[in-house]
């Protein structure tokens, strides 16, 4: 899957295996803009999608195109952690009145998930810690988009 990063802040994706955009230099790149595009859904459009776009993105005439494999640790700390809270309310309703409670196997939960929400944001931090692209900044701001950094 890709995903299009238009300014000012635009999301749009289409169904193309992302390995498209990791094609050799020597080869040229496809027109990106006759792809069948649709606006995301189920992701907006943020300023740490963009950095990941500018460090690991190719242009397109309007914007930068990205493989969404690079963006799968982007908010997944936050969404672990969430959905911990949520299932911890809901076991802690459904035992309301219960005498016992299992305090051991809730922490061993909590654990697990702390653990893979610091995987998801180490994950995350590789892709950030990888160099911008100046061209791709470039190539934003000439499109009127505003680059943070």
């Amino acid at each position: 899957m890709l995903y299009r990063l238009r300014p000012p802040g635009r999301l749009t994706w289409c169904d193309v295996p992302g390995y498209a955009v990791c094609r050799a230099d020597d080869q040229p790149q496809p027109d990106w803009e006759r792809l069948s595009w649709v606006p995301a859904e189920t992701r907006a459009f943020s300023t740490d999608l963009l950095r990941i776009a500018v460090r690991c993105g190719v242009r397109s005439g309007g914007g930068i195109v990205l493989d969404a494999r690079h963006t799968e640790d982007l908010g997944r700390a936050d969404e672990l952690r969430c959905d911990r809270i949520a299932a911890a309310q809901a076991r802690a309703e459904q035992l309301v009145g219960v005498a016992g409670s299992n305090a051991r196997r809730e922490e061993q939960e909590w654990d697990h998930t702390e653990e893979a929400a610091r995987r998801a944001e180490a994950d995350l931090a590789e892709i950030l810690a990888l160099p911008v692209q100046p061209h791709l900044v470039a190539h934003w701001c000439r499109l009127g988009g505003h680059y943070p950094d």
